[in-house]
Order: structure tokens, then C-alpha cells, then sequence
């Protein structure tokens, strides 16, 4: 079943986020960016629980994608299952909702990225209609406060 993300799931979503996508974060910072996006329109955040378990198993994590050049469109931020719970359809679920999501809240394009190394989630990604258009290096700089 797929349903928008709460803050009772934290503590699992956290969990797939250490486990499937090697993060390194708090729980409490899960915690308070579940609460803190929940309201805001730009953001869509999805869980796939599990019938039988009542397990969140997987999530995806999109937001809105708004340039000067082209129409709006989605930007997914995260999509990850639990390696248990890999292979079983979660992930190709959770994509072809946000994308039915996506395009009733008037987005004419899905974008995402994915790490380098990640060869199996590029052959999914392939396997669902996307198709890589560039190779890019992403810059950061940590603001000091």
C-alpha cells in the first residue's frame, strides 16, 4: 500500500535511508524534516507499506522542479527500499505513483539523479523509461553560521 509519509515513520524511513542508501544522519533529523516538509506543496514524500507487516519497506522523496527555461516538472530527491525488499516491485510501485502524482499536480516531466557507482539503480531507472541526457559534476559548499 502507498500512502503520503508521516512523522510515525520516521524511525523507518531513517532505518532505509542508513541501510539502502548509506547515509550517515540522525534519526531526529529524519524526524524533523518528515514534520517540517509534510505541509509544503512543493515537496511529496510517499511510503510503500508492507500488507502483511505493516512495515514501511520503502520511500520516495520528490520536489518540485521550477526553471526559467522549461515548464514545471518533479525533481525525486530519494527512492529507496530495504535490501530485504529489493526485487519485489516497491520501488517500480512507489516510481509509477509519484508519476501519476506528478503529472494530476500539472508536472510535465520527472528528473532524478544517481550516484555514479549506482549501476543497478541506473538499469532500473532504463528499465521504467528514463534515459540518462548528461554527465555532470555537482558542487557543494557548507555555508558557516
Amino acid at each position: 500500500m502507498i500512502r503520503k509519509m508521516e512523522g510515525a515513520d520516521a524511525s523507518a524511513v531513517w532505518q532505509i535511508v542508513t541501510r539502502s542508501l548509506g547515509y550517515d544522519c540522525g534519526l531526529e533529523t529524519v524526524q524533523r524534516r518528515i514534520c517540517e516538509l509534510a505541509d509544503d506543496s512543493h515537496y511529496l514524500s510517499l511510503v510503500w507499506v508492507n500488507e502483511d507487516s505493516g512495515q514501511v519497506e520503502g520511500f520516495l522523496h520528490a520536489c518540485r522542479y521550477e526553471t526559467l527555461h522549461r515548464s514545471g516538472g518533479w525533481d525525486v530527491i530519494s527512492l529507496a527500499v530495504l535490501p530485504e525488499a529489493q526485487g519485489t516491485g516497491v520501488g517500480t510501485k512507489l516510481l509509477a505513483c509519484f508519476e501519476g502524482e506528478a503529472m494530476r499536480l500539472g508536472g510535465t516531466y520527472v528528473r532524478l539523479n544517481s550516484r555514479v557507482e549506482r549501476t543497478a539503480a541506473h538499469a532500473f531507472y532504463e528499465r521504467r523509461g528514463y534515459t540518462c541526457d548528461k554527465t555532470q559534476k555537482r558542487f557543494i559548499k557548507v555555508l558557516d553560521r
